[in-house]
Parts: structure tokens; C-alpha cells; sequence
């Protein structure tokens, strides 16, 4: 072989060389950076935290009744002393009005109603003028039929006593037709005398039903007024209960509909810490005990509150039962949507010692999808590898759960990215 040729392997052999390592190098991954957590032994009565969540007391959705364009919101004034429309986080105290919808509309129905019961007044008035009218009428007829009524029954005893004298020929005969048209004359007068005595009780009877319409009248205007007065009065939104602002939903000039929740408002005097057990854990509670709750939010205190609620059910999803833990807030410091922590002792149905690891630490087994699996940290030549390893589950234990077997007291776990990790992969554990 040429000298040529020696120096041409030779660098072939380098280039293998150098491509090589460098595939190497690639095929080389950075380490994932997992959080971990060491396997910890627990005794059969122990103390278990739990994380709640904080609720208010009391929230409602504060909803318009009536429908329109927002023409005033209330105002508050900022820690500066500067006025601004209420918002998120200020307070309202019971039966202050939080927004207003445009009258004009709705007062002009209550004004052509108030208008109808003028009118159907004003025809009561007129109505009972008449009655009093037609009365008086009516005793000024009974009053005629009894002067021609006496007159008449005069006539008639002449007429009777001449009729008698004419057949006997005591009187003439133009004596007798005298009596007869006197006696016709007043039976005629009492005829008209009592028509129009019945004419006017007409008059008062017609009277008197114009007066009852016009009554009618007035009760159906004076309803159509209240009716109307209602959609009046809810076009101002009022706070039904002494709270904060949790959201405010409307500016003015904005249209709303019937029924539409302009505010949020929430009672926090008193808060709730929810939170969920597993149903091995029911029966260490029960309403009326008294909790210690702590918060990062507020470092260095303490809030006590009583169980007020234990759900009958479990939720469908976890699997846990909710409880509710009712915290006195006077000062304030408890805010919906914080995080809070609390302890329980519970009596854990292992014999002695129990080997608890976070909920987080559970994945499936490597060979059986039924079965479950943690993520174990092991040190090979320096470096830090996750290795999957099979377990037997026990009961939940707040936010952990027992391991029957699988690992050991002090073994590390991986507690966040579990499912990101491959076994066997090279792993950095972070804080």
C-alpha cells in the first residue's frame, strides 16, 4: 500500500472517528428536570393536611328585573378620595342602589295610568251629581203623584156620586159630563204624575250604575298603576345583602335585558374552606368540629372555623367527599380564590407504620395498565435516573396515599412531570 493510500485511510478512519463521537453526542439528551419527594413513614394515628379552597359565606348574581340602557351606577370613592364607579373590591351596604335603567319609559306608563284614574274620578264626580239630580227629581214626582193622587181620588168620589144622581134624574145631564171630564181629567193627571215619577227612579238607577263602572273604572286604573309603578321601582338595582363587589358587569349607556346579573356580590363576614376527603376519612369528621385553617397568603396566622357541611355523595370525578369549613372573617384577610391548609388526625386502617408518597407520584405500571407505578430516583456514575417501579396502593391519606409495597422509607420520587418521564430516562432534580 502506496503512502498515498496510508494517508487516505488514515483520514477516513479519523472522520469515522470524529462522526462517530459526534453521533454520540447527539444522541445524548439533556437531563428533565423533575421535582421529587422522599417516601415517608407515617404511624396509624397521624396528622393529615389537606388544601381547601376559599369560598365566600354567601355570593349571589345581582340581576336587573327590567330590561334598558344603564343611565347611573353607583359611586365610591378610592383610597386617594378620587369618585369612580363601583367595582371589584369595594363595599355595598343592604338596600343601596347599585345601578339605574332609564326611567322615561316606564314612568310615562305610570303617568297615562294615573291619568286614566283622574278620568275615571272625574266621571265618578259627574255620575254622582246626576244621582243627586235624579234624586231630587224622584221626590219632587212622589211628591206630584201624591197631590194628583188626592186630587184624582176626589174626582172619582164626585164622578161615582154624580153618576149615581144621574140615574136617578137628581142631576142634569151636563152635571153629570161635568163630574165624568173632571174625574178623566185628574186620572189622566195621575197617569203622567206617575210616569214621571218612574222616568226619574230610571234616571236614578241609570245613575247609579254609571256610578258603579265608574268605580270599576277607577279600582282596574288604579291596579294598571301599581302594575305599571313596579317595572318603575325595578329599574333601581339594590343590593340585597351588605357585601363586596366580587365583579361589576355593565357601564353606563350599555343595554341590558330582563334578568341579566349585573353584579356579583359576596357576604365574606364568613368564608368557607372547601375541601375534599376520601371516603375512609368520613369517619374521623363530623359537622361541628373545630379546624385550624392557615394560609400562605397570610403567614404567621391562624383561623379556626367549624364543619358546617359534609356532602351526602361523592363527586363523580374525584371520587372524594366535600366538606365545608366555616371560618369568621370580620377583618377580612380571607379572600375567595386563596389556598389554605389544614389538619386532621386520622386513624389510618394499616397495622403500625405506613409508607406514604404525594397523589402526584402515581402513574401506571409498566406492564399492567391496571396496575400503578412511581417513579423512583436511582444514581448511576454521578448522574440521576428516574426508574419505573411497581407498587401496591393502600387508602388515600389526605393528599397522599399508603404504599403497601414497591419502595422503601427515604427512596426519593418524582412528584411533578411523571407522566413526561420515561423509565430509565436522565433526570435533574429541581427545588
Amino acid at each position: 500500500m502506496t503512502t498515498k493510500q496510508l494517508l487516505i485511510v488514515a483520514a477516513l478512519l479519523m472522520f469515522g472517528f470524529i462522526s462517530g463521537c459526534s453521533k454520540e453526542t447527539a444522541k445524548q439528551k439533556p437531563a428533565k428536570p423533575v421535582k421529587v419527594k422522599a417516601v415517608e413513614t407515617h404511624s396509624s394515628l397521624s396528622d393529615v393536611r389537606y388544601s381547601a379552597s376559599i369560598k365566600p359565606a354567601a355570593q349571589v348574581e345581582v340581576a336587573f328585573k327590567v330590561g334598558g340602557y344603564i343611565d347611573e351606577i353607583a359611586r365610591g370613592k378610592d383610597p386617594a378620595g378620587q369618585w369612580h364607579y363601583i367595582q371589584a373590591g369595594d363595599m355595598v351596604q343592604k338596600g343601596a342602589t347599585l345601578a339605574r335603567v332609564r326611567q322615561s319609559d316606564y314612568a310615562a306608563r305610570v303617568n297615562e295610568a294615573k291619568s286614566q284614574v283622574g278620568e275615571a274620578r272625574s266621571a265618578l264626580d259627574m255620575n254622582s251629581s246626576q244621582v243627586q239630580e235624579a234624586i231630587a227629581a224622584v221626590d219632587t214626582a212622589r211628591a206630584q203623584v201624591t197631590d194628583v193622587k188626592a186630587y184624582f181620588e176626589k174626582s172619582k168620589l164626585d164622578y161615582d156620586r154624580a153618576r149615581l144622581l144621574f140615574e136617578t134624574q137628581s142631576i142634569t145631564k151636563p152635571e153629570y159630563d161635568a163630574a165624568k171630564a173632571q174625574y178623566e181629567i185628574a186620572a189622566a193627571k195621575l197617569e203622567a204624575a206617575q210616569g214621571q215619577l218612574k222616568a226619574s227612579e230610571a234616571r236614578v238607577a241609570t245613575a247609579q250604575a254609571q256610578i258603579s263602572a265608574a268605580e270599576s273604572r277607577i279600582k282596574t286604573a288604579e291596579a294598571t298603576t301599581v302594575s305599571a309603578s313596579i317595572p318603575l321601582q325595578d329599574t333601581q338595582l339594590k343590593a340585597p345583602m351588605s357585601a363586596v363587589v366580587i365583579e361589576r358587569r355593565i357601564e353606563v349607556g350599555s343595554l341590558v335585558g330582563q334578568g341579566m346579573a349585573a353584579f356579583v356580590l359576596a357576604d365574606l363576614t364568613f368564608v368557607k374552606a372547601v375541601f375534599g376527603v376520601p371516603d375512609t376519612s368520613l369517619k374521623n369528621l363530623k359537622l361541628g368540629d373545630t379546624l385550624t385553617i392557615m394560609s400562605d397568603a397570610t403567614p404567621g396566622t391562624e383561623f379556626t372555623g367549624q364543619i358546617s357541611r359534609i356532602a351526602p355523595s361523592a363527586d363523580q370525578n374525584s371520587r372524594a367527599f366535600e366538606i365545608e369549613v366555616t371560618i369568621p372573617n370580620e377583618q377580612g384577610l380571607l379572600k375567595p380564590g386563596m389556598i389554605a391548609s389544614l389538619n386532621t388526625s386520622e386513624r389510618m386502617a394499616t397495622e403500625g407504620a405506613a409508607l406514604i408518597v404525594p397523589l402526584t407520584a402515581i402513574t401506571q405500571g409498566p406492564e399492567n395498565p391496571a396496575g400503578y407505578a412511581v417513579m423512583v430516583m436511582e444514581e448511576r456514575e454521578g448522574k440521576t435516573f428516574a426508574q419505573l417501579r411497581p407498587v401496591t396502593l393502600g387508602e388515600s391519606v389526605g393528599n397522599g396515599i399508603v404504599i403497601k409495597s414497591g419502595v422503601t422509607t427515604g427512596e426519593l420520587v418524582v412528584t411533578t412531570g411523571v407522566s413526561q418521564v420515561v423509565d430509565g430516562e436522565q433526570v435533574l432534580v429541581v427545588q
